[in-house]
């Protein structure tokens, strides 16, 4: 019981990182939108000086901006940021969840027949968690997986000592 108490209480945690860095991605992509369909609103007032010149510039900002601001809702990081920092901390109360059966199955503060009862409803709080955000795609991005799993360790070790 131990070992799968340590495994989900390291496995939550990277939960917790890896969400919280989808919102960040989230966060900043959106911004970036809205700086791209800013620039295109601008820019039209200065595309009338430079219509006579260059109309494919200025039809090609259109274009872009207008496509841009349909898909927006649409984009994977953009539409779940909110769901994404939602989690993040869902994860996190779960993770302190975990951190006190652990302290508390170390100290020999429940048997086995309790340990295993609040392990258990744990995990049905995970599950609940990801049921909740069932809409939510969380894909495999390697490099935001590493950083997460970096401070997942960094945390682990300050946290446990180890």
């Amino acid at each position: 019981m131990r070992i799968r108490i340590w495994k989900n209480l390291a496995n939550i945690r990277f939960k917790a990182f890896y969400t919280s860095e989808c919102a960040h991605l989230s966060y900043h992509a959106g911004n970036i939108i809205s700086f791209i369909l800013a620039f295109a609103s601008a820019s039209s007032v200065a595309a009338w000086v430079m219509w006579d010149k260059f109309p494919w510039l200025w039809a090609g900002i259109v274009a872009f901006s207008q496509l841009l601001h349909v898909a927006k809702p649409y984009l994977p990081y953009v539409k779940n940021e909110r769901d994404y920092i939602e989690m993040s901390f869902e994860y996190e109360y779960l993770y302190m969840k975990y951190e006190k059966l652990w302290h508390e199955y170390e100290k020999k503060y429940l048997d086995d027949r309790q340990t295993e009862e609040q392990f258990y409803q744990l995990r049905n709080k995970e599950i609940e968690i990801e049921s909740n955000h069932k809409l939510v795609y969380c894909p495999e991005i390697k490099w935001i997986m590493n950083k997460a799993e970096n401070k997942t360790i960094t945390a682990l070790k300050l946290n446990f000592c180890l």
